[in-house]
């Protein structure tokens, strides 16, 4: 079997996205944010943002839409991101028509976006605004 390295060093086989160590660090990381550091908790630990969540994977065939438009790529989402943010707009939390199902790097690459600039952030919104529109029509 084809063998890769992991950011740590590891072979792993090729399919796999880090080795067993750096797959638990970074759950234990994910639970730390979400416990110490995330805004907005009471949001996404509702049961209206779990409803909501599994409304979008839904609308979105669980596909990364920003991928499918933005570079041809068909990946899987995980994840689903308020388009306008909750610290901009609260009102928009619970809002479907503000959702986007993503992956995580599709994820990553958007936020990017929006911490260059308010206007790097509204072009973005813009943007997948539009591929919502255009993938629910």
């Amino acid at each position: 079997m084809l063998k890769k390295i992991c950011a740590c060093g590891n072979k792993i086989n090729i399919n796999q996205k880090s080795c067993t160590a750096c797959e638990q660090k970074r759950k234990e990381h994910i639970k730390y944010y979400d416990k110490a550091q995330r805004k907005n908790k009471d949001i996404y630990h509702s049961k209206m943002w779990s409803r909501l969540t599994k409304l979008c994977k839904e609308r979105f065939n669980s596909l990364d839409i920003y991928a499918l438009y933005e570079h041809g790529e068909v990946r899987k989402g995980t994840l689903s991101h308020h388009i306008i943010e909750i610290d901009d707009d609260r009102s928009k939390a619970f809002d479907l028509d503000n959702l986007i199902y993503l992956s995580e790097r599709s994820h990553a690459e958007i936020h990017i976006e929006y911490a260059k600039g308010e206007k790097e952030k509204k072009l973005m919104q813009n943007k997948l605004q539009a591929y919502v529109e255009r993938y629910v029509g």
